[in-house]
């Protein structure tokens, strides 16, 4: 089942170049995924009435276009698989001639709020229709791959307002917090191509979180570490392309 949605690029969405941010982008996908599944009855808040929540586990993301001020997106999703304790959704954005701007999969975990632990998907969604179409090829996999390279660091204090409904930092502060341990000086020549994300575990308290990038030609490896735990909360790797290969 597809649900499709559209939104606005506001002035508060854009960067210096005048174009909608990636966490902006990412933002959007996650929305609609919250909308439709509020249309089918397994938001958030119908989730919390069984003790159970959603939690983002993986995530895939091809930018291919960055849309400017004023733009209409178009963002549409729909669940592919719900085996086990995995649920897999799909994501395509596409501007006002129909043009891909980013496209996404996603892996997508049900959580007992009590014990915090992985729950099996199949009762919850089993009256849920899927669509068994994905953006990407049939073996495609999420994968992140650490490397050594030149090495950027950065301290980042989670505060109020990066917490969830699920009162844990959303994922758009893991994918924030890593873009911005990219240097300045390398955004202002590239733009944002790929993205792969693990998100490990949660964190719900006012904590400093440790950024490190390794840099490799234009690919980096990233981490996120609670400093109070020394625990890696999240791994990444984001690819990057000169801005006159990216068309805006």
């Amino acid at each position: 089942m597809k649900y499709r949605d559209v939104f606005t690029i506001n002035s508060f969405d854009v960067g210096t170049t005048g174009f909608a941010t990636p966490v902006v982008l990412c933002a959007i996908m996650q929305e609609t995924a919250s909308r439709q599944c509020s249309d089918l009855g397994i938001s958030i808040a119908d989730l919390a009435k069984h003790n159970l929540t959603w939690m983002l586990a993986r995530q895939y993301v091809k930018f291919s276009n960055y849309p400017a001020w004023r733009s209409v997106v178009t963002s549409e999703t729909w669940p592919r698989n719900k085996t086990g304790i995995r649920a897999l959704r799909d994501f395509i954005l596409k501007d006002e001639e129909g043009r891909e701007l980013a496209k996404s999969v996603t892996n997508w975990m049900l959580i007992d709020l009590n014990t915090r632990r992985l729950c099996k998907t199949d009762e919850i969604l089993n009256d849920i229709a899927i669509t068994e179409e994905s953006i990407m090829p049939e073996d495609f996999k999420i994968r992140v791959e650490k490397f050594d390279g030149e090495k950027t660091t950065a301290i980042f204090r989670v505060g109020a307002y990066d917490f969830d409904m699920n009162a844990h930092v959303t994922s758009m502060c893991y994918i924030k917090w890593i873009l911005n341990t990219v240097p300045l000086e390398f955004h202002k020549t590239h733009s944002l191509s790929e993205l792969s994300a693990e998100y490990i575990e949660e964190v719900s308290s006012e904590v400093d979180i440790e950024s490190v990038a390794y840099r490799k030609d234009n690919i980096f490896y990233h981490e996120l570490k609670n400093m109070e735990t020394e625990k890696i909360v999240f791994r990444g790797q984001t690819a990057w392309q000169a801005h006159t290969n990216i068309l805006h």
